[in-house]
């Protein structure tokens, strides 16, 4: 899972990071498109989210390629897979443990999809700071956070 963050920053649209976490997040987004493999929601909630800030034609950031890349690869499981998330009624995922219900509830997708995945994906930030200050409660409920403009916080015991 990325978090939008990281498009973003990698389109050169977030003023509050260091050129160096521009690079960082740029690098991770071009190994992700030429060897990753992708974890989205069935329901398309994360890419909906990408959708908000790239563009399909896939310029002029990394960001918006690598967007664009998404939306060609979805129906490919080699590049892209998908999990089912359900909506709780209360604007989150039944997928979200209990200890991360006060998590902000924009992230919840991602946590969520994570959970869905039996947690083997991990969840890659760079520039928002929630994912850092809930590292405790991450790691208790084994979701592992990579952050690439910064150190890597792991969640795994």
């Amino acid at each position: 899972m990325i978090d939008t963050n990281v498009l973003i920053v990698s389109n050169g649209e977030a003023d509050h990071v260091s050129d160096e976490c521009v690079i960082s997040a740029i690098s991770f987004l071009e190994h992700a498109e030429s060897r990753g493999v992708v974890v989205l929601d069935n329901s398309q909630q994360i890419f909906e989210e990408y959708q908000r800030y790239c563009s399909y034609r896939g310029q002029p950031g990394v960001g918006d390629r690598f967007f664009l890349h998404l939306h060609l690869t979805q129906a490919d499981p080699r590049r892209v897979q998908k999990v089912d998330i359900t909506p709780d009624g209360h604007g989150s995922y039944s997928e979200v443990p209990d200890g991360l219900r006060k998590f902000d509830p924009s992230d919840h997708k991602f946590v969520a999809t994570v959970v869905a995945d039996g947690r083997r994906s991990v969840i890659v930030n760079c520039a928002d700071s929630d994912w850092r200050e809930s590292a405790q409660e991450l790691n208790q409920n084994q979701i592992e956070v990579i952050e690439i403009c910064g150190g890597r916080e792991s969640s795994k015991s």
